[in-house]
């Protein structure tokens, strides 16, 4: 069985050159993660990792180890055990660049972001898990609080839904896009045990296997873009995207419905979605 590592202290560390090793398995096994594929996330060979869990690694640097910091996801204790077993090892101290990162809880404040936004918007985290809704957001598609209790909160999963993607017009095109930018995205993430439960659960929808067998990732993700979808008081609306990224961290973004015509800049007034004054913020390149 693997160790609960939230229970770790620097004072479980007994000397040797293996100890911060110890760590690394312990954390690794408690991500699900095998070393090729933390390896992979720090980009590390799968050697190096061997060596370090092993003990044949002595000095890792300090990059090495922010590295492996970011892969297995450690926060708070974690985040401390981890620094306090480098600094034991190597007698160097872990100055890690993003730990302001540890002042603020990027979910809360997507949240907080999304709830005060006039146009509909909500937020999603890197494996396009819907954070947050606003009102506008809930009333624009129609997702009432029973619906979204019941209802996978994955935008692919929204999408594809058959009882909702009569909405979007034309749908298929909107899908197959979609999927593109969200594998373009997640390409670095595949090797997570959360990534492949979303994938398998994904599957299971009715045309998701058949367009993702054929929806390869672009390039680059696709820009911002207008679509079409039909609500069932307002009629047909036309729906440019747009996108705000926080600055230094891939694990949420901010996805924001602007009016893409005059009819839908008019229902958007009316409906207190925004101002007369307002205009519509720029459309940055980024996911739907």
């Amino acid at each position: 069985m693997v160790r609960d590592t939230t229970r770790l202290n620097v004072e479980t560390l007994t000397s040797g050159r293996s100890d911060f090793g110890r760590l690394i398995a312990d954390f690794r096994q408690r991500r699900g993660l095998s070393q090729g594929q933390l390896a992979h996330a720090a980009r590390l060979s799968r050697t190096y990792v061997y060596h370090l869990e092993t003990g044949k690694r002595h000095a890792p640097s300090p990059k090495v180890a922010r590295s492996l910091l970011r892969a297995l996801e450690l926060r708070g204790n974690d985040r401390r055990v981890f620094a306090q077993g480098f600094m034991k090892l190597t007698g160097r101290q872990l100055e890690d660049e993003i730990d302001d990162r540890e002042l603020l809880d990027l979910r809360e404040l997507a949240a907080l972001l999304v709830r005060n936004t006039a146009f509909p918007a909500h937020s999603l985290d890197r494996l396009w898990q819907v954070a947050s809704w606003n009102e506008p957001a809930r009333q624009l598609f129609e997702m009432n609080p029973e619906t979204l209790a019941h209802h996978s909160q994955n935008l692919l999963a929204v999408v594809f839904d058959p009882a909702l993607r009569a909405k979007f017009r034309p749908w298929e095109t909107l899908a197959r896009r979609l999927l593109a930018d969200f594998k373009y995205n997640t390409r670095s993430l595949t090797y997570l045990p959360e990534y492949r439960e979303l994938w398998r659960s994904l599957r299971m929808i009715p045309d998701f296997r058949r367009i993702a067998n054929s929806s390869d990732a672009g390039s680059s993700v696709s820009p911002s873009f207008v679509f079409h979808m039909r609500h069932s008081q307002l009629g047909v609306l036309t729906l440019r995207t747009s996108i705000t990224v926080f600055s230094g961290t891939p694990d949420y973004s901010i996805v924001t419905y602007v009016p893409g015509d005059q009819q839908t800049l008019a229902i958007f007034t009316a409906n207190g979605w925004q101002s007369d004054e307002a205009a519509p913020p720029p459309a940055t390149p980024g996911r739907w």
